[in-house]
């Protein structure tokens, strides 16, 4: 082997830089393989650490069955869609990706695109949810801290920006419903709360201790909302893997589900309706699967499955994001795949959970 000198080695400075670089670059590229690694095949025992710690599989389905599925609107594109609001014979589609919002006639044509052009107020930045009070549309405009309030033409009528507390970050709202007072109800995820407006936009009532918590007290980076007909308040509670329930005052009543992907549990939730039985649907972006409780908590089946007799059939979705229900007809925004409308069908039995 032959030998080198000092004077030798201390000639080539470059090349002894493009070693380490060289080094350095495996080693990073090591830690980000094994930190994927980590989030994508979990323990199989742990505490909550925010990923699914098991990967079973349900075998009770729900019956619902696909009647369209909208890849792009006829005439348009979209980029990321998350959310989605019907008022009359219009469907308003947010278009994250591209900062706007898409309005398709009855037959997925594009009719209009709603953003700056059409008002300077209506500048998005990554809005994250949609919702109706059946004449007018809001939208929460995450990145801006604001909810804007729009007529279906897209000219503003305003924006009402979030109030937050001594100490709090900028409020990021991805989560919005409106109550059966006609007032806001918003998802604050980087404050970990759910806070309740009045019409002027003023925070009258709040859930949740302002930092990431559980139990009865807080949320972890509270996501999709709803409300049923009694005022009832439903939460996605991302992190925690669970839905919290509210009263219309922002009082906690309980919670169901937990973090892992087994039956009756949730991987990543997102989205969530309630339909006139009570009985919870909740999109989950980590099972890619909209898994179902009843009023009480009880698991009453996964939707979503390519062949519903088989438990092991691959989805239908692959990013389940937010969701709207109209009767039986429920309508999910998938940011892959664009949007699937699903007709729903009454469970041979509404008690029990499967495995």
């Amino acid at each position: 082997m032959q030998k080198i000198s000092y004077e030798q080695w201390n000639e080539e400075p470059q090349r002894r830089r493009d070693v380490l670089a060289v080094i350095a670059a495996a080693i990073t590229l090591l830690v980000a393989f094994v930190l994927i690694m980590a989030v994508l095949f979990p323990p199989i025992k742990g505490e909550k650490t925010g990923v699914p710690v098991s990967r079973k599989i349900s075998a009770l389905n729900y019956p619902a069955a696909v009647t369209q599925t909208i890849g792009q609107p006829v005439g348009g594109r979209w980029t990321l869609p998350t959310s989605v609001a019907t008022l009359g014979e219009a469907t308003f589609v947010l278009d994250t990706g591209n900062n706007r919002i898409l309005e398709l006639d009855a037959e997925n044509r594009l009719a209009a695109t709603l953003d700056a052009t059409i008002d300077e107020r209506l500048d998005l930045r990554q809005p994250m949810a949609i919702a109706t009070d059946g004449s007018r549309l809001f939208v929460a405009n995450s990145l801006d801290g604001e909810i804007v309030i729009l007529e279906p033409s897209g000219t503003v009528d305003g924006v009402m920006t979030l109030e937050g507390r001594p100490g709090d970050r900028t409020p990021r709202p991805i989560g919005l419903a409106i109550g059966t007072d006609g007032n806001l109800i918003v998802s604050d995820a980087d404050n970990h709360r759910v806070l309740f407006l009045d019409a002027d936009g003023h925070t009258v009532n709040s859930f949740g201790t302002g930092t990431r918590a559980g139990g009865s007290q807080g949320l972890n980076v509270p996501g999709g909302l709803a409300v049923d007909a009694a005022g009832y308040v439903y939460v996605v509670d991302t992190l925690n893997g669970r839905i919290v329930k509210l009263s219309a005052q922002g009082e906690f009543i309980r919670d169901f589900a937990s973090l892992a992907d087994t039956a009756g549990s949730l991987a990543r939730p997102k989205g969530v309706a309630v339909d006139e039985k009570g009985r919870i649907f909740v999109s989950d972006g980590l099972q890619a699967a909209i898994e179902v409780f009843g009023p009480n908590g009880e698991y009453l089946g996964v939707i979503g499955r390519q062949d519903p007799s088989d438990p092991s059939a691959g989805s239908i979705f692959e990013a389940p994001f937010g969701l709207s229900l109209s009767g039986d007809t429920m309508m999910v925004v998938d940011g892959v795949l664009g949007v699937i409308e699903l007709q729903l069908s009454e469970p041979r039995s509404s008690s029990g959970a499967g495995n």
